[in-house]
């Protein structure tokens, strides 16, 4: 019975929620802020338009200077059921939504798209706000993440 008792405890430690700042790559870092979007455990339709405002001050998940270092073209990509895996995330699939967004925008509507690809679990998805720092050294990539959220049919 001891033994079995662990076990659970340490499968429960395991299954622990996927934390969306932590890095999902190589260089990765969440130090974009979308202070405007999705709210988390939401229910959005296929076909909304969401209107995301983001910038790229310091916060709680990054106080790093990189703010000095131009970004380039921001993109916009929804991921269903994240999961991390030693230090890389996979998914089960991903949807580039919209590219080529001006950091001086500071904002993006978005469309989420009505013809999805099938998926297990259609209450998972991230949308996830990124760019790189070409001009920073080891040229990291900055990103924020809005969700878990819920996409129904239109």
């Amino acid at each position: 019975m001891k033994v079995s008792a662990s076990l659970l405890a340490v499968l429960a430690t395991s299954a622990a929620a996927f934390d969306k700042y932590q890095p999902w790559g190589k260089r990765d870092y969440a130090c974009v802020n979308i202070y405007q979007g999705i709210p988390n455990n939401s229910t959005v339709t296929a076909g909304q338009t969401i209107h995301l405002r983001f910038n790229r001050q310091p916060t709680t998940h990054c106080e790093s200077p990189l703010t000095q270092y131009p970004g380039d073209a921001y993109s916009v990509w929804l991921y269903n059921n994240p999961v991390r895996d030693r230090d890389t995330i996979s998914f089960d699939r991903s949807v580039k939504i919209v590219g080529d967004i001006a950091e001086s925008t500071g904002a993006v509507d978005v469309k989420i798209p009505r013809d999805l690809p099938q998926v297990r679990d259609g209450s998972v998805w991230y949308l996830r706000l990124s760019t790189s720092l070409s001009t920073a050294p080891q040229m990291p990539t900055l990103y924020d993440a809005a969700g878990p959220f819920r996409i129904t049919a239109a």
